[in-house]
């Protein structure tokens, strides 16, 4: 029968039933063929009277993995079969107290036991005059030779998987953008430390003058991935009382040599290309709210030109209001899409605490972030409601874009919401003869509102959600009502611009303002392409 010391050692913790067992060990004179012949459904079953291990003869159902430890004199002690989903080569050895397991090799891989038995001597003395595990130090040496994707690969996933602050899908798209520059580069396969700071030098002084934001971006970001992964290969080597096998990062020399361009050097850059163009309060300001007035009704901007004025209005980022949810549909408590306090949403109703209120779940810094609704933005999210429940209506949209705020306007979008208004953009500021405008000149104009009238800074900072703020979801009810009043002070000097928007969304009791006749819009483009079906169906026969 079986022996003690024919089984494999077990812990206090797995003879007790706290922890995984191990696969059970028998002991037989290998070769070549007999290894062959071992599979997992016949495991052994004892010994015979000849001392000759023996096999089930009838397939084990769900059968566990075993070993075979070799009993010849050519094999190193230790040495074994272990044979599982494929068939392994493995070694065991007790250095210093320590009893170590590691792998030789898969069996397909030798064409002979005598090369397994060799390298599982190798591996022996490796054990003996390091105290180590022999795959340990491989996946030590591993560490040493990681190249940039892998580093930054690995540096990705754990954007994702963090319970802090996990990426945004912006910083996503942007990272992604880099490592495909470090491909298109041929970095990507290339060891880290075979990267020198010279080459990297010569690499961001070619496409710095070109493209000065995009070629940060890309020695920034391997810079701190490969940071992230050598702190953690220190805690790795610590844990295996070794020393860590990658320390330096050759992208450090940039920060470190001043490459980068300050805060101030990027902002006057922007001021003399023009970059950031909010629309000024007294002379684009109006003009852009009446052609978007007159736009809405237009070739089904409407959806469009709402999420436009709202951003405007609120001053929020193009990421945070876009998939703004009813939060009349939503429970008080839940996890993201279900409870209100996990998830973007508009709440029309008068809440008890806030009153009208929108609510940014997890922006860009992190944190939530809620803000009053004013009167003609109240007015315009009402009328959005009634707008969105017609357009779910009339394009057929099921469940997944009802509860939208902003519906996409295809019924086979993925997210279900309205995402991009670039385009429509583009035609209001050609529309009103700006040169440029973007949608987070929208989020500036909105901050230049608030200067001109003196919006207090703290005040500011709140609506503007900046990361050095307070929390800004958490308020006393005075806090609040003084936010409150100040966003229809904000919303007033906005909107007084443009006095025919501002008639039609004001509070009736409140006085009409003198106005000029509506601004109509130019006729819309003809359709590019080939026809819709639509219009080939209506079409008559010739």
């Amino acid at each position: 029968m079986q022996s003690d010391q024919d089984q494999e050692p077990q812990t206090s913790d797995q003879r007790a039933g706290n922890g995984p067992t191990r696969s059970p060990a028998w002991r037989a004179e290998l070769n070549d063929n007999y290894c062959k012949l071992r599979r997992l459904e016949h495991p052994p079953i004892g010994y015979g009277p000849d001392g000759k291990l023996l096999f089930s003869a009838k397939a084990v159902a769900d059968p566990d993995s075993f070993i075979v430890w070799d009993s010849s004199r050519d094999a190193p002690p230790g040495f074994g079969l272990k044979v599982a989903g494929k068939k392994t080569y493995i070694l065991r050895r007790k250095v210093h107290g320590k009893s170590m397991l590691s792998k030789v090799g898969n069996f397909a891989d030798f064409d002979k036991i005598q090369d397994a038995r060799a390298k599982a001597r190798e591996l022996a003395r490796t054990m003996v005059e390091t105290g180590q595990n022999p795959n340990v130090l491989a996946r030590a040496v591993n560490a040493a030779e990681v190249t940039l994707g892998q580093a930054m690969k690995a540096y990705r996933d754990h954007m994702v998987e963090r319970t802090q602050r996990p990426a945004k899908p912006e910083t996503l798209k942007v990272y992604d953008r880099v490592t495909r520059r470090h491909a298109e580069w041929g970095w990507s396969d290339r060891k880290v430390r075979e990267i020198d700071t010279d080459e990297i030098k010569r690499k961001f002084k070619e496409t710095f003058a070109a493209t000065p934001t995009a070629t940060e971006q890309a020695f920034r970001w391997p810079a701190r991935a490969i940071n992230w992964y050598v702190e953690n290969e220190k805690i790795r080597a610590e844990a295996q009382n070794r020393e860590p096998t990658i320390k330096g990062n050759p992208f450090n020399f940039l920060a470190l040599n001043n490459f980068y361009r300050t805060k101030e050097q990027i902002d006057e850059g922007r001021e003399e290309q023009g970059k950031r163009n909010p629309l000024r309060p007294t002379q684009d300001l109006g003009k852009f709210l009446e052609a978007c007035w007159s736009k809405k009704d237009l070739n089904d901007n409407m959806t469009g030109i709402h999420y436009l004025m709202l951003m405007l209005l609120w001053g929020c980022r193009k990421s945070e209001h876009a998939g703004l949810v009813w939060g009349e549909l939503l429970s008080e408590t839940g996890g993201p899409g279900v409870g209100r306090r996990s998830t973007s949403h508009v709440f029309i109703q008068d809440h008890p605490d806030w009153g009208p209120y929108v609510f940014f779940y997890k922006t860009k810094n992190g944190r939530n972030h809620r803000m009053p609704l004013a009167p003609m933005a109240l007015e315009l999210v009402k009328r959005r409601q009634v707008a969105a429940a017609e357009e779910s209506a009339r394009r057929g949209f099921k469940g997944k874009s009802r509860g939208f705020v902003f519906p996409a306007r295809s019924p086979f979008s993925k997210t279900g919401h309205y995402m991009d208004a670039t385009d429509l953009l583009d035609d209001i500021r050609e529309e009103i003869g700006l040169e440029k405008l973007n949608r987070h000149d929208l989020r500036r104009s909105f901050g230049a509102v608030m200067t001109s009238i003196g919006v207090p800074d703290g005040i500011k900072s709140r609506f503007l959600n900046h990361a050095h703020t307070s929390v800004t979801d958490t308020y006393t009810a005075a806090e609040w009502s003084l936010l409150r009043d100040w966003m229809a002070k904000i919303e007033q000097a906005i909107l007084v611009r443009a006095p025919n928007v501002y008639n039609a969304l004001k509070p009736v009791d409140w006085p009409p303002i003198a106005a000029p006749e509506p601004h109509v819009c130019r006729a819309p483009k003809p359709r590019t392409g080939r026809p819709r079906k639509a219009d080939l169906v209506a079409a008559p026969a010739d």
